[in-house]
């Protein structure tokens, strides 16, 4: 008998102890660590710069397509029925050459976003994986994750994640 009393106390116990235990819980923005994190800024910077040659590409041809298609309006009444049908298919020929190079452009800048990007996520998860071992954090979450709809500031760790990654990147330098 003194055995199963000893037992169930025993199982009690720790039942009780693991129960108490406070689960610390964090959230991280990474988008915002980006932004405000040194080595972020330099990628987006880089890429932003990347982006405006395709931008302006990309405007310099829409603007092509807007003149033609005016220029069509305009003389369309005194065009003959064939002529206005063949300037009407080499207008849509052009329309679907720039959806054609708008879509490449963007698969192109998320292409690059995710090569300059890449090195620096892996640093992150590093960075928070040693920081959570060495602070006692059980749970960090993507702030901007599927499921999680409000977080408390008191939780947030975004700034301190950002300043640990600094330093990290001046001493990789």
């Amino acid at each position: 008998m003194k055995k199963w009393v000893f037992f169930w106390l025993f199982f009690l116990g720790i039942f009780v102890s693991t129960a108490s235990a406070e689960v610390k819980i964090a959230v991280i923005d990474l988008q915002a660590v980006v932004r405000k994190s040194e080595a972020g800024q330099e990628a987006l910077k880089k890429l932003q710069a990347k982006f405006e040659v395709l931008r302006q590409h990309l405007k310099a041809k829409e603007e092509e397509l807007r003149k033609f298609k005016e220029e069509l309006e305009k003389k369309a009444p005194l065009l003959s029925p064939d002529i206005r049908q063949q300037k009407e298919r080499e207008y849509q020929k052009m329309l679907r050459e720039y959806q054609a190079q708008r879509e490449d452009a963007q698969f192109e800048m998320k292409q690059a976003e995710e090569k300059a990007l890449q090195p620096i996520m892996k640093d992150l998860e590093k960075i928070v994986k040693e920081m959570a071992q060495k602070e006692g954090y059980d749970l960090i979450l993507e702030k901007r994750m599927p499921g999680v709809y409000w977080t408390s500031e008191r939780i947030e760790i975004t700034d301190h994640v950002v300043k640990l990654y600094n330093n990290y990147y001046q001493q990789k330098k």
